[in-house]
């Protein structure tokens, strides 16, 4: 790995209705260095403009650093050597500045910093960003290894302002993004989920891939189960602890209905109060939100889902509540498997014998989770519930239901609705329009009573494609 600098514009002029129509802009988004006394010129646009200058620097960045050429309309920035009293700061913002002909001020910012740089393996429709300050790129394939050849990047949401930060499209056409430091851990990458999309010339989502930031390895930390290798957390959790409420919350990873690659954010509390998602942002860091759409023949299609990411598509009778219109059952194929490069989502078979390590006792109401195990090997499971296929709501709690070893029916009273209840979809389709789905559960009514058995696990139960649920993946054999 080596140290960069990044340079990100941010421009600045006159508004649309200036007579002088005055213009000032950096040419290219970007540009990295190896690290300090590395020089590079950036080159940039000025039209109806006099008078350049720089007006601010990072601190303890010298004019020797940042020289401005406006003859040659260019910026030539030269990386300072950084100070053990960081005196020299790391980041900051260079602006250059002038005036139209009216007197007007313009203006165009570049932020810069010193980094690491990352290629992402793929390809895949997620990638695990695991280590903070590091601007990543990758190439800009579907998971089959098809092409994608966009004219334009962005971010299409985020669960955090300013997580993935400086999309683009770089030199070799690799869409590149940068990552910095958690808040709170300064030691670790800022954790959290995003989208990228790309686009065609005329503004049409052609792919979007979801970037996971966390600081884990799937690779280090796996549980092996009938012959499967299985990542120890679900696909988004940014945290795998059911100690404490943001623990838990952070540890239910994102939901995905069975066949669509792109995830949908979880809920807002860990007890999904009301059924309300989290927060989750836009590229400008404003809150956006997910729209909802019952299945039809214009919005039940592959084609529909690939343009709208962020659209939950609602089931209804007559198409079995299944998400897609025409009973095609996709289904997580090559190319919309959602997991990382050399990973999959589990078939069921992954998870037949296991079982509850221990039984919930009624104090244990509150966890919303549970290890499962085959008698040898535990893993931790949230109980992150689902969205709902009617209508796309978060509802974790467990409904009592009419249980064999093969399926189990839900009966609905809402006075027995009882925490909690895990559901992880499989690769596994099914008939009538299902597929199958891991399903424990705990119920507190029982455990209140003093019986002995107060939840049960389902290694292959029938769920409607249109449920939003959690995922774990398999390592590739």
């Amino acid at each position: 790995m080596f140290l960069m600098v990044f340079v990100v514009p941010m421009f600045a002029s006159c508004s649309d209705d200036d007579a002088d129509n005055a213009v000032l802009s950096f040419d290219v988004p970007s540009v990295y260095f190896s690290g300090a006394g590395a020089q590079k010129t950036v080159l940039f646009s000025a039209r109806g403009v006099e008078r350049l200058y720089v007006s601010a620097k990072p601190q303890g960045w010298s004019d020797d650093n940042v020289v401005l050429d406006a003859e040659n309309r260019s910026v030539i920035i030269t990386v300072p050597e950084q100070s053990a009293d960081e005196s020299v700061a790391s980041s900051g913002t260079i602006t250059l500045a002038g005036y139209s002909s009216s007197n007007r001020s313009v203006s165009a910012s570049l932020f810069v910093g010193i980094a690491g740089e990352k290629i992402l393996q793929g390809p895949a429709n997620s990638f695990i960003a695991s280590e903070k300050e590091t601007h990543y790129t990758f190439v800009p394939m579907r998971a089959d290894g098809s092409d994608v050849q966009p004219v334009s990047v962005g971010v299409i949401w985020q669960s955090a302002g300013k997580l993935l930060q400086y999309v683009d499209l770089d030199e070799d056409n690799r869409i590149s993004f940068y990552v910095g430091a958690d808040a709170d851990r300064t030691d670790e990458i800022k954790r959290g989920n995003g989208l990228i999309g790309a686009y065609d010339a005329a503004g049409n989502l052609l792919w979007s891939w979801h970037i996971w930031t966390v600081p884990y390895d799937p690779e280090q930390d796996m549980v092996e189960w009938n012959g499967y290798r299985l990542m120890s957390r679900n696909l988004g959790a940014l945290n795998n602890a059911n100690t404490t409420a943001e623990e838990r919350l952070a540890s239910y990873g994102l939901f995905y209905q069975w066949g669509r690659k792109d995830p949908f954010v979880g809920p807002g509390s860990y007890r999904a109060n009301n059924g309300s998602s989290a927060l989750i942002y836009n590229a400008d860091g404003a809150s956006t939100k997910l729209t909802f759409v019952e299945s039809s023949a214009e919005t039940g299609t592959e084609s529909y889902a690939l343009q709208h990411p962020l659209c939950f598509i609602t089931g209804v009778g007559s198409n079995g509540y299944d998400w897609l219109w025409d009973d095609s059952a996709v289904g997580w194929s090559e190319q919309n498997d959602p997991c990382p490069y050399g990973w999959q989502v589990a078939p069921a078979e992954a998870f037949v014998g296991l079982q509850l390590d221990g039984q919930p006792t009624a104090a244990d109401c509150d966890l919303f989770g549970w290890k499962l195990t085959d008698g040898a090997t535990s893993s931790l499971f949230m109980a992150a519930g689902r969205r709902v296929y009617l209508n796309g709501k978060i509802q974790n709690v467990y409904q009592p239901a009419i249980v064999s070893d093969a399926v189990a029916v839900r009966s609905n009273p809402a006075e027995e609705a009882q925490p909690w209840v895990g559901l992880y979809w499989t690769a596994d389709a099914a008939i009538d329009r299902n597929s199958k789905a891991l399903y424990f559960w705990y119920d507190k009514k029982s455990a209140l009573e003093g019986e002995t058995e107060t939840g049960r696990v389902f290694p292959a139960a029938s769920y409607a494609r249109a449920n939003g649920m959690s995922v774990r993946c398999v390592k590739k054999q």
